[in-house]
């Protein structure tokens, strides 16, 4: 078991809120810690940075990957 201070992972927390969790709930916050600090670099690396402002197609995308019903 493994002591994390909560506002560090949740930024409505404004004060420290020690909690203790287990190591798989460190484990996985460190994950995705991890993999969002990757997309940055990504982002950074190839200029790719998407806003839904501008009209590309993106949000249309997004709002029409699902499967139409049959009805």
């Amino acid at each position: 078991m493994q002591t994390i201070n909560l506002k560090q992972y949740y930024p409505f927390c404004k004060e420290d809120i020690f909690v203790e969790v287990s190591d798989e709930i460190v484990e996985a916050f460190l994950l995705d810690k991890r993999a969002e600090a990757a997309r940055d670099r990504k982002m950074f690396r190839y200029k790719a940075f998407y806003s839904l402002d501008c009209n590309d197609g993106i949000e249309n995308a997004a709002i029409g990957w699902a499967q139409p019903s049959p009805e």
